[in-house]
Protein backbone atom coordinates (compact mmCIF):
# COMPACT_ATOMS: atom_id res chain seq x y z
CA UNK A 1 0.00 0.00 0.00
CA UNK A 2 1.02 3.52 -0.80
CA UNK A 3 1.79 5.46 2.34
CA UNK A 4 -0.59 8.62 3.05
CA UNK A 5 1.57 11.51 4.50
CA UNK A 6 0.17 15.13 3.10
CA UNK A 7 -2.41 13.60 0.70
CA UNK A 8 -5.72 15.19 0.32
CA UNK A 9 -7.96 13.06 -1.76
CA UNK A 10 -9.80 14.25 -4.92
CA UNK A 11 -13.01 15.35 -5.87
CA UNK A 12 -15.74 14.05 -7.86
CA UNK A 13 -14.20 15.12 -11.65
CA UNK A 14 -16.11 17.77 -13.39
CA UNK A 15 -16.86 17.93 -16.88
CA UNK A 16 -13.81 19.60 -17.95
CA UNK A 17 -11.57 16.78 -16.23
CA UNK A 18 -13.42 14.18 -17.56
CA UNK A 19 -10.99 12.95 -20.49
CA UNK A 20 -8.11 12.40 -17.88
CA UNK A 21 -10.08 10.71 -15.51
CA UNK A 22 -10.82 8.32 -18.52
CA UNK A 23 -7.05 8.34 -19.97
CA UNK A 24 -6.25 7.30 -16.56
CA UNK A 25 -8.71 4.33 -16.10
CA UNK A 26 -7.85 3.15 -19.23
CA UNK A 27 -4.16 3.40 -18.43
CA UNK A 28 -4.86 1.40 -15.31
CA UNK A 29 -6.52 -1.17 -16.91
CA UNK A 30 -3.47 -1.59 -19.06
CA UNK A 31 -1.42 -1.27 -15.91
CA UNK A 32 -3.82 -4.73 -14.56
CA UNK A 33 -2.81 -6.30 -17.64
CA UNK A 34 0.77 -5.83 -17.93
CA UNK A 35 1.09 -7.27 -14.41
CA UNK A 36 2.76 -3.82 -12.89
CA UNK A 37 2.26 -3.24 -10.16
CA UNK A 38 2.25 1.01 -11.09
CA UNK A 39 3.38 3.60 -13.06
CA UNK A 40 5.73 6.93 -12.46
CA UNK A 41 5.72 9.85 -14.96
CA UNK A 42 7.12 13.60 -14.73
CA UNK A 43 7.24 14.31 -18.26
CA UNK A 44 5.12 17.67 -18.63
CA UNK A 45 3.20 16.35 -21.68
CA UNK A 46 1.92 13.02 -20.17
CA UNK A 47 1.73 14.63 -16.75
CA UNK A 48 -0.43 17.35 -18.39
CA UNK A 49 -2.37 14.82 -20.58
CA UNK A 50 -3.36 12.38 -17.64
CA UNK A 51 -4.05 15.00 -14.83
CA UNK A 52 -4.71 17.95 -16.53
CA UNK A 53 -2.05 19.88 -14.40
CA UNK A 54 -0.50 23.05 -16.45
CA UNK A 55 2.21 23.79 -13.94
CA UNK A 56 6.24 22.82 -14.78
CA UNK A 57 6.97 20.63 -11.74
CA UNK A 58 4.57 17.58 -10.92
CA UNK A 59 5.35 13.68 -10.46
CA UNK A 60 2.33 11.17 -11.46
CA UNK A 61 2.01 8.04 -9.25
CA UNK A 62 -0.73 5.47 -10.65
CA UNK A 63 -1.67 2.14 -9.57
CA UNK A 64 -4.06 -0.20 -10.75
CA UNK A 65 -6.83 1.29 -8.01
CA UNK A 66 -5.53 5.25 -6.93
CA UNK A 67 -3.88 7.98 -8.24
CA UNK A 68 -1.51 10.26 -6.85
CA UNK A 69 0.12 13.80 -7.85
CA UNK A 70 3.21 15.43 -6.03
CA UNK A 71 4.34 18.70 -6.18
CA UNK A 72 4.85 21.67 -4.09
CA UNK A 73 3.16 24.92 -2.58
CA UNK A 74 3.98 27.05 -5.37
CA UNK A 75 1.18 24.87 -7.75
CA UNK A 76 -0.65 23.42 -4.76
CA UNK A 77 -3.89 25.36 -5.16
CA UNK A 78 -3.61 25.06 -9.14
CA UNK A 79 -3.20 21.08 -8.99
CA UNK A 80 -6.30 21.74 -6.56
CA UNK A 81 -7.97 23.34 -9.50
CA UNK A 82 -6.37 21.00 -12.93
CA UNK A 83 -6.19 17.51 -11.43
CA UNK A 84 -9.34 17.03 -9.31
CA UNK A 85 -9.23 13.58 -10.25
CA UNK A 86 -5.84 12.83 -8.11
CA UNK A 87 -5.12 12.58 -4.69
CA UNK A 88 -2.36 15.23 -3.60
CA UNK A 89 0.55 14.69 -2.21
CA UNK A 90 2.55 18.18 -0.82
CA UNK A 91 5.85 17.58 -1.43
CA UNK A 92 7.22 19.87 1.72
CA UNK A 93 10.67 19.63 1.66
CA UNK A 94 12.40 17.49 -1.93
CA UNK A 95 10.83 15.79 -4.08
CA UNK A 96 12.82 12.78 -3.81
CA UNK A 97 11.88 12.32 -0.82
CA UNK A 98 8.66 12.70 -0.96
CA UNK A 99 8.10 9.90 -3.81
CA UNK A 100 10.30 7.66 -1.71
CA UNK A 101 6.94 7.87 0.89
CA UNK A 102 4.54 7.56 -1.47
CA UNK A 103 6.41 4.58 -2.88
CA UNK A 104 7.31 2.84 -0.21
CA UNK A 105 5.30 -0.14 0.18
CA UNK A 106 5.22 -0.22 -3.80
CA UNK A 107 6.70 -3.71 -5.13
CA UNK A 108 7.42 -5.32 -8.05
CA UNK A 109 7.10 -3.71 -11.60
CA UNK A 110 7.05 -0.54 -12.09
CA UNK A 111 7.01 1.69 -15.46
CA UNK A 112 8.73 5.30 -16.22
CA UNK A 113 9.06 7.41 -18.51
CA UNK A 114 12.87 6.04 -20.09
CA UNK A 115 13.09 8.44 -22.58
CA UNK A 116 12.52 11.40 -20.57
CA UNK A 117 13.80 10.68 -17.61
CA UNK A 118 17.65 11.83 -17.67
CA UNK A 119 20.17 9.86 -15.92
CA UNK A 120 20.56 11.97 -13.01
CA UNK A 121 17.10 12.12 -12.08
CA UNK A 122 16.67 8.04 -12.44
CA UNK A 123 20.11 7.94 -10.26
CA UNK A 124 18.30 10.37 -7.81
CA UNK A 125 15.47 9.02 -7.58
CA UNK A 126 14.13 5.72 -9.04
CA UNK A 127 17.56 4.09 -8.52
CA UNK A 128 17.77 3.79 -4.67
CA UNK A 129 14.07 2.10 -4.86
CA UNK A 130 15.82 -0.86 -5.20
CA UNK A 131 12.54 -3.14 -4.26
CA UNK A 132 10.99 -2.24 -7.89
CA UNK A 133 11.90 -3.37 -10.50
CA UNK A 134 11.61 -0.51 -13.22
CA UNK A 135 10.62 -0.66 -17.12
CA UNK A 136 10.65 1.61 -19.84
CA UNK A 137 6.57 2.77 -20.33
CA UNK A 138 6.79 5.40 -23.19
CA UNK A 139 5.30 2.92 -26.00
CA UNK A 140 2.36 2.51 -23.13
CA UNK A 141 2.38 6.47 -23.25
CA UNK A 142 2.31 6.94 -26.94
CA UNK A 143 0.18 4.18 -28.01
CA UNK A 144 -2.61 6.09 -25.29
CA UNK A 145 -1.67 9.34 -26.93
CA UNK A 146 -1.75 8.56 -30.35
CA UNK A 147 -5.84 8.24 -30.16
CA UNK A 148 -7.21 11.54 -29.75
CA UNK A 149 -10.77 12.77 -28.51
CA UNK A 150 -12.97 15.64 -29.45
CA UNK A 151 -11.04 17.92 -27.23
CA UNK A 152 -7.94 17.58 -28.51
CA UNK A 153 -9.04 17.37 -31.93
CA UNK A 154 -10.87 20.91 -31.30
CA UNK A 155 -7.91 22.16 -30.28
CA UNK A 156 -5.63 21.08 -33.30
CA UNK A 157 -8.22 22.64 -35.85
CA UNK A 158 -8.25 25.97 -33.88
CA UNK A 159 -4.25 25.95 -33.70
CA UNK A 160 -4.66 24.98 -37.63
CA UNK A 161 -6.53 27.38 -38.42
CA UNK A 162 -4.42 30.01 -36.31
CA UNK A 163 -1.44 29.30 -38.55
CA UNK A 164 -3.48 29.14 -41.79
CA UNK A 165 -4.72 32.94 -41.38
CA UNK A 166 -0.84 33.49 -40.82
CA UNK A 167 0.57 31.79 -43.70
CA UNK A 168 -2.22 33.78 -45.93
CA UNK A 169 -0.46 36.97 -44.78
CA UNK A 170 2.87 36.42 -46.33
CA UNK A 171 2.22 38.30 -49.62
CA UNK A 172 1.52 41.30 -48.01
CA UNK A 173 4.94 41.12 -45.94
CA UNK A 174 7.37 39.79 -48.99
CA UNK A 175 9.10 42.93 -50.01
CA UNK A 176 13.13 42.91 -51.62
CA UNK A 177 15.60 43.54 -48.57
CA UNK A 178 13.26 41.79 -45.60
CA UNK A 179 15.24 39.54 -43.81
CA UNK A 180 14.47 35.76 -42.24
CA UNK A 181 14.21 36.65 -39.06
CA UNK A 182 11.82 39.87 -39.78
CA UNK A 183 9.64 37.97 -41.82
CA UNK A 184 9.36 34.91 -38.76
CA UNK A 185 8.59 37.98 -35.91
CA UNK A 186 5.40 38.81 -38.20
CA UNK A 187 4.50 35.49 -38.33
CA UNK A 188 4.43 34.72 -34.99
CA UNK A 189 3.50 38.34 -33.33
CA UNK A 190 0.27 37.84 -36.22
CA UNK A 191 -0.05 34.15 -34.57
CA UNK A 192 -0.49 35.58 -30.64
CA UNK A 193 -2.64 38.58 -32.10
CA UNK A 194 -4.79 36.08 -33.38
CA UNK A 195 -5.76 33.28 -30.70
CA UNK A 196 -1.90 31.37 -30.51
CA UNK A 197 -0.84 31.12 -26.84
CA UNK A 198 2.76 30.39 -28.20
CA UNK A 199 4.36 28.72 -31.38
CA UNK A 200 4.34 25.41 -31.29
CA UNK A 201 8.32 25.66 -32.38
CA UNK A 202 10.65 28.27 -33.27
CA UNK A 203 9.44 29.32 -37.03
CA UNK A 204 11.65 28.47 -39.61
CA UNK A 205 11.98 31.06 -42.61
CA UNK A 206 14.60 30.32 -45.27
CA UNK A 207 15.53 32.32 -48.48
CA UNK A 208 17.42 31.11 -51.86
CA UNK A 209 20.09 28.45 -50.88
CA UNK A 210 18.64 28.12 -47.14
CA UNK A 211 15.86 25.98 -48.54
CA UNK A 212 18.07 23.36 -49.54
CA UNK A 213 18.48 22.34 -45.94
CA UNK A 214 15.46 20.48 -44.45
CA UNK A 215 15.81 22.18 -40.88
CA UNK A 216 17.46 25.71 -41.59
CA UNK A 217 17.98 28.12 -39.08
CA UNK A 218 15.97 31.35 -39.78
CA UNK A 219 18.81 34.54 -39.82
CA UNK A 220 19.22 37.49 -41.29
CA UNK A 221 19.50 36.44 -45.40
CA UNK A 222 18.25 39.37 -46.83
CA UNK A 223 15.34 38.19 -49.65
CA UNK A 224 15.70 39.05 -53.50
CA UNK A 225 13.73 39.02 -56.26
CA UNK A 226 14.10 35.72 -58.02
CA UNK A 227 14.58 33.57 -54.77
CA UNK A 228 13.32 30.20 -53.42
CA UNK A 229 11.18 30.73 -50.59
CA UNK A 230 10.13 28.16 -47.56
CA UNK A 231 8.51 28.82 -44.30
CA UNK A 232 7.54 26.27 -41.93
CA UNK A 233 5.49 27.45 -38.25
CA UNK A 234 2.91 26.20 -36.47
CA UNK A 235 0.74 28.47 -33.30
CA UNK A 236 -0.27 25.91 -29.93
CA UNK A 237 -3.52 26.66 -29.06
CA UNK A 238 -4.69 25.35 -25.95
CA UNK A 239 -1.35 23.45 -25.22
CA UNK A 240 -2.09 21.35 -28.58
CA UNK A 241 0.27 22.31 -31.67
CA UNK A 242 0.02 22.71 -35.57
CA UNK A 243 2.45 22.20 -38.15
CA UNK A 244 2.48 23.82 -41.64
CA UNK A 245 5.18 24.13 -44.28
CA UNK A 246 4.47 26.42 -47.65
CA UNK A 247 7.71 26.69 -50.20
CA UNK A 248 7.51 28.83 -53.27
CA UNK A 249 9.09 31.28 -55.26
CA UNK A 250 9.48 34.37 -55.55
CA UNK A 251 9.71 36.91 -58.74
CA UNK A 252 8.57 36.84 -61.77
CA UNK A 253 11.28 34.66 -63.78
CA UNK A 254 11.25 31.33 -61.82
CA UNK A 255 13.71 28.29 -61.87
CA UNK A 256 12.04 25.88 -64.64
CA UNK A 257 13.14 22.49 -62.53
CA UNK A 258 12.05 24.17 -59.53
CA UNK A 259 8.56 24.37 -61.08
CA UNK A 260 8.75 20.99 -62.07
CA UNK A 261 10.28 19.84 -58.64
CA UNK A 262 7.55 21.76 -56.74
CA UNK A 263 4.79 20.01 -58.71
CA UNK A 264 6.48 16.72 -58.15
CA UNK A 265 6.29 17.32 -53.94
CA UNK A 266 2.49 18.44 -54.58
CA UNK A 267 1.63 15.16 -56.62
CA UNK A 268 3.35 12.81 -53.47
CA UNK A 269 1.69 14.58 -51.32
CA UNK A 270 -1.64 13.75 -52.87
CA UNK A 271 -0.59 10.15 -53.01
CA UNK A 272 0.18 9.94 -49.65
CA UNK A 273 -2.45 11.10 -48.54
CA UNK A 274 -4.42 9.27 -50.96
CA UNK A 275 -3.29 5.53 -49.30
CA UNK A 276 -3.42 6.81 -45.41
CA UNK A 277 -5.93 5.80 -43.86
CA UNK A 278 -6.67 4.43 -40.12
CA UNK A 279 -5.03 1.00 -40.27
CA UNK A 280 -2.80 1.80 -42.69
CA UNK A 281 1.29 1.19 -42.46
CA UNK A 282 3.40 4.11 -42.34
CA UNK A 283 6.19 2.87 -44.27
CA UNK A 284 3.87 2.11 -47.08
CA UNK A 285 2.39 5.81 -46.76
CA UNK A 286 5.54 7.10 -46.53
CA UNK A 287 6.46 5.04 -50.11
CA UNK A 288 4.01 6.33 -52.02
CA UNK A 289 4.82 9.59 -51.80
CA UNK A 290 8.78 8.59 -52.47
CA UNK A 291 7.78 6.49 -55.31
CA UNK A 292 5.83 9.51 -57.06
CA UNK A 293 9.20 11.60 -56.35
CA UNK A 294 11.29 8.55 -57.58
CA UNK A 295 9.46 8.82 -60.97
CA UNK A 296 10.27 11.92 -61.50
CA UNK A 297 14.30 11.61 -60.81
CA UNK A 298 14.64 13.15 -56.62
CA UNK A 299 14.32 9.89 -54.49
CA UNK A 300 17.38 11.08 -53.82
CA UNK A 301 16.58 14.46 -52.65
CA UNK A 302 13.69 13.23 -50.31
CA UNK A 303 16.25 13.48 -47.21
CA UNK A 304 13.54 12.83 -43.92
CA UNK A 305 9.99 10.70 -43.51
CA UNK A 306 6.96 11.54 -44.73
CA UNK A 307 5.58 12.70 -41.59
CA UNK A 308 4.93 12.27 -37.81
CA UNK A 309 2.78 12.35 -35.23
CA UNK A 310 1.13 15.91 -33.55
CA UNK A 311 -0.50 16.74 -30.22
CA UNK A 312 0.89 18.40 -26.75
CA UNK A 313 4.06 18.38 -28.73
CA UNK A 314 4.63 19.05 -32.44
CA UNK A 315 6.50 15.46 -32.51
CA UNK A 316 4.84 12.74 -31.60
CA UNK A 317 3.97 8.98 -32.58
CA UNK A 318 3.69 7.22 -35.09
CA UNK A 319 5.59 8.26 -37.54
CA UNK A 320 5.48 7.91 -41.65
CA UNK A 321 8.84 6.94 -42.48
CA UNK A 322 10.64 3.92 -44.52
CA UNK A 323 12.60 2.97 -40.96
CA UNK A 324 9.82 2.09 -39.34
CA UNK A 325 6.46 0.67 -39.48
CA UNK A 326 3.99 1.99 -37.52
CA UNK A 327 0.37 1.65 -38.10
CA UNK A 328 -1.66 5.05 -38.07
CA UNK A 329 -4.48 4.27 -35.85
CA UNK A 330 -7.76 5.99 -36.41
CA UNK A 331 -8.50 9.39 -34.97
CA UNK A 332 -4.55 9.97 -35.15
CA UNK A 333 -3.07 13.33 -36.21
CA UNK A 334 -0.06 13.49 -37.45
CA UNK A 335 1.86 15.61 -41.11
CA UNK A 336 2.08 14.62 -44.92
CA UNK A 337 5.38 16.73 -45.37
CA UNK A 338 7.18 15.35 -48.85
CA UNK A 339 10.00 17.65 -49.98
CA UNK A 340 13.10 17.76 -52.54
CA UNK A 341 16.26 19.34 -51.09
CA UNK A 342 19.12 20.08 -54.00
CA UNK A 343 22.06 21.41 -52.01
CA UNK A 344 23.92 24.97 -53.27
CA UNK A 345 20.15 25.46 -55.04
CA UNK A 346 16.83 25.43 -53.51
CA UNK A 347 14.78 23.18 -51.48
CA UNK A 348 10.76 22.64 -51.59
CA UNK A 349 8.54 21.34 -48.74
CA UNK A 350 4.76 21.16 -48.43
CA UNK A 351 3.50 20.12 -45.58
CA UNK A 352 -0.47 19.51 -44.67
CA UNK A 353 -1.83 18.47 -41.10
CA UNK A 354 -4.01 15.19 -41.20
CA UNK A 355 -6.50 13.53 -39.19
CA UNK A 356 -6.94 9.94 -39.75
CA UNK A 357 -10.24 8.63 -39.90
CA UNK A 358 -11.41 4.87 -40.96
CA UNK A 359 -12.43 6.15 -44.71
CA UNK A 360 -9.24 8.30 -45.02
CA UNK A 361 -7.64 11.38 -44.31
CA UNK A 362 -9.02 14.78 -43.56
CA UNK A 363 -6.85 17.44 -44.32
CA UNK A 364 -7.01 20.37 -42.15
CA UNK A 365 -4.59 22.62 -43.79
CA UNK A 366 -6.20 25.34 -45.62
CA UNK A 367 -3.14 27.88 -46.55
CA UNK A 368 -3.07 28.15 -50.10
CA UNK A 369 -0.55 26.52 -52.49
CA UNK A 370 1.86 29.06 -53.88
CA UNK A 371 3.86 27.68 -56.81
CA UNK A 372 5.22 31.47 -57.44
CA UNK A 373 4.58 34.88 -55.79
CA UNK A 374 5.55 37.46 -58.17
CA UNK A 375 6.82 40.60 -56.84
CA UNK A 376 4.65 43.50 -57.03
Amino acid sequence: MMQQGHVQTPEQPTSAAADEATRVRVLQARIRELGWTGLVVQGRPNVRYLSGFRGTTAWLVITAQRAHILTDGRYWERAQQEAPAFELVRVRRRYDDTLREVLAGLEGTVGFEAERITVAQYRRFLEPLSHIQWVPADEEMARLRMVKGDDELAAIRRAAVCTDKAMRQVPQWLRPGITERELAWELEKYMREHGAEDVAFPIMVAFGEHTASPHAETGDTRLQPEMAVCVDMGARVDGYCADLTRSFWYGTNPDPEYLRAWQAVREASVAALTVLEGGASGRLVDAAARDTLARYGYREAFLHSLGHGLGLEVHEPPRLSWQVDHVIPTRCVVTVEPGVYLTGRWGIRLEELVIVWDNGPEVVSQAPHWQVIPTS
